[in-house]
């Protein structure tokens, strides 16, 4: 007797939620760059572009040092 609770069911719930969660997120940033990339000059739209890189690279250390 299986119920329907099984960790097969509740793993791929799980998958199904995060890509959503995944997929809705890159959706919402393109979006705001498309919005963004409308509104300001190519030379302060570089600089967001810069600016985002770097805040990357810093959320990666953060995640790293928060991990330890």
């Amino acid at each position: 007797m299986e119920s329907n609770n099984s960790l097969k069911s509740i793993a791929s719930k799980g998958m199904i939620w995060s890509a959503l969660d995944k997929f809705s997120a890159q959706g919402g940033q393109s979006i705001i760059g498309i919005i963004l990339a409308r509104l300001l000059v190519p030379a302060d739209y570089g600089l967001i572009g810069m600016l985002a890189v770097f805040i990357a690279i810093f959320q990666a250390f953060v995640n790293i040092l928060l991990k330890i």
